[in-house]
C-alpha cells in the first residue's frame, strides 16, 4: 500500500495548520445572529455565530474583549473579525474573535418581534381570554417528545402528586424543520371530544434559541390560542421567552413546573377536606347546642307548660268577639227598621216639595208671558226691521222707497216705504 496513512490526530493537525496558514481565513470579518453565549469565570466568552442555514462555533478570550463596550445578549446582530482555527480534541473549526460590532437585532428575532406585533394587534394574547384552569382535572394532556426529559418530568411530578391522575400523551417533535406542523397536530388531536382531556401542557425542555424557535412559530402560537381545552405553555428556558407563552392560557418555566399548576397534591386536598369536615361537624354541634338553649328556653315558658291555657284564652276572645257581632247586627238591624217605618212621611214631604217648585214655575212662566214681546204684539201692536235685520226705532232711520219687514204676532210682511210722516205738532212735521 503506497498511499500515505494519517492518524486522525495527523490528519486534524493538517487541517489546524492549513487553515490558520491560509489567508482567507485570518483577519476575515463575518456577520451573524449571537446565540448560546456563555461568560465564563476566567473572562472569555462563549457563544454561537449563526444565520438562517448555518452556525459558527466561536469564542472571545478575555485579552480581546477587554474593549467591548456592551454585553452580549441572544439574538443580537453583530459584525465579528477573527480568525478560523481547528479544536483538536473535538476535531472541529472555531472562530477566535479578535474585535466585535454591534449590528442590531437579529434576522429571527426581528420575525418573531414582527409576528409578536402582529398577533397582539388581534388580540391572542389579551389576558381578558385566558381561561382558568379546573381545579381537579381527571385526565392531562401531554404535548412533547416522548423520549426527552420533559415527559418523564412531568409524568413524575402528576403521579406524585395526585397518583390517580390519568395521563395522555400526544408525541411530538419539538425541535427541527417540521416540529411547528407536528406540534399544532398533537394539540388539535388532544382537543377532540373522546378523549374527555381537562388540561393540555405542551412544550419541551430548555435549549438554546434555536431548539425553541418551533414555540416561535405562527401556526403554533396560533394553535395554543384556538385549544378549546385549557392549555399551559411549558417550554424550559432561561432567557428566552417563546411567544406561545404569551397565546396559552398559563405559562410555566418548565415542564415541571407546568405539572405543579396543573394538579393538585393529593393527600393535600384529602387533608383539607379532614379539616373541613372537623370544622363543618364542630360548627354543627355549635348550632344544636344553641337551637336547644331556644328549645329550653321555649320550653320554660308558660304557656308551653300547659298549652290548655291558650285554647281556653282564644275561646274567651272568640265568645267575646261573637257577643260582639251580635249586638252590632242588631243595631244595624233596628236602624233599618226605623228607616223603614220613616217612609210615608218622605212621600209626603216629596208631594209638598213637587207642589211648591210646581206652584213658583207657574209663577216665573207667568211672568215671562207678561215681560214678553209676543204679549205685547199681540194687542195689535208690530215690528218693524230693515234689510239687514235690524230693529227700526225712529222714520230716521229708513228712507224712502226701502224695503222694511213688518213683524207681526202671527207672521211678517214685506212692505216698501212710500213715504215717512212725523207726529204733528202745532201743524208741523217734527222731522
Amino acid at each position: 500500500m503506497n498511499e500515505n496513512i494519517y492518524t486522525i490526530t495527523e490528519l486534524t493537525r493538517l487541517l489546524k495548520a492549513y487553515i490558520e496558514k491560509a489567508p482567507a481565513f485570518n483577519g476575515v470579518w463575518v456577520s451573524g445572529e449571537i446565540s448560546n453565549v456563555t461568560y465564563h469565570s476566567s473572562g472569555h466568552i462563549y457563544l454561537t455565530l449563526k444565520d438562517e442555514n448555518a452556525v459558527l462555533s466561536s469564542v472571545f478570550f478575555k485579552y480581546a474583549n477587554r474593549n467591548l463596550t456592551f454585553r452580549l445578549e441572544e439574538g443580537m446582530s453583530v459584525f465579528a473579525q477573527g480568525n478560523l482555527t481547528v479544536f483538536e480534541k473535538r476535531g472541529s473549526y472555531q472562530f477566535i474573535i479578535s474585535q466585535l460590532k454591534l449590528e442590531g437585532i437579529g434576522e429571527l428575532q426581528k420575525q418573531i418581534e414582527q409576528l409578536k406585533k402582529k398577533l397582539l394587534e388581534e388580540g391572542i394574547f389579551d389576558p381578558a381570554r385566558k381561561r382558568p384552569l379546573p381545579f381537579l382535572p381527571k385526565r392531562i394532556g401531554i404535548v412533547t417528545s416522548p423520549t426527552g426529559a420533559a415527559v418523564r418530568d412531568i409524568i413524575k411530578v402528576a403521579k406524585r402528586r395526585y397518583p390517580d391522575i390519568e395521563i395522555l400523551i400526544a408525541p411530538a417533535k419539538v425541535q427541527g424543520a417540521d416540529a411547528g406542523i407536528s406540534i399544532v397536530n398533537a394539540i388539535e388531536e388532544l382537543n377532540r371530544p373522546e378523549w374527555n382531556i381537562d388540561i393540555i401542557i405542551a412544550g419541551r425542555g430548555g435549549g438554546s434559541f434555536e431548539d425553541l424557535m418551533a414555540f416561535n412559530e405562527e401556526a403554533v402560537v396560533r394553535a395554543f390560542f384556538n385549544s378549546r381545552v385549557p392549555i399551559i405553555s411549558a417550554v424550559g428556558h432561561q432567557v428566552d421567552h417563546p411567544l406561545s407563552d404569551d397565546s396559552a392560557d398559563v405559562c410555566a418555566p418548565t415542564p415541571s413546573a407546568a405539572a405543579e399548576i396543573a394538579i393538585p397534591v393529593k393527600d393535600e386536598l384529602i387533608d383539607y377536606l379532614f379539616n373541613l369536615r372537623g370544622r363543618s361537624y364542630t360548627a354543627l354541634l355549635s348550632r344544636i347546642r344553641e337551637l336547644n338553649f331556644h328549645v329550653d328556653g321555649f320550653t320554660r315558658q308558660r304557656v308551653f307548660r300547659n298549652p290548655l291555657e291558650i285554647v281556653s284564652n282564644r275561646n274567651l276572645l272568640l265568645d267575646d268577639t261573637e257577643k260582639r257581632l251580635i249586638f252590632a247586627m242588631r243595631d244595624i238591624i233596628n236602624t233599618g227598621r226605623n228607616n223603614v217605618l220613616v217612609l210615608p212621611d218622605l212621600v209626603r214631604m216629596m208631594h209638598n216639595v213637587i207642589k211648591d217648585k210646581t206652584h213658583g214655575y207657574l209663577v216665573a212662566v207667568n211672568s215671562l208671558e207678561k215681560l214678553s214681546p209676543l204679549s205685547v204684539m199681540k194687542r195689535g201692536f208690530a215690528i218693524a226691521a230693515d234689510s239687514g235685520r235690524n230693529i227700526v226705532r225712529s222714520i230716521r232711520d229708513i228712507e224712502r222707497g226701502e224695503d222694511i219687514n213688518v213683524f207681526l204676532s202671527d207672521g211678517s210682511l214685506e212692505c216698501t216705504v212710500n213715504s215717512k210722516t212725523g207726529e204733528q205738532f202745532h201743524g208741523k212735521e217734527k222731522n
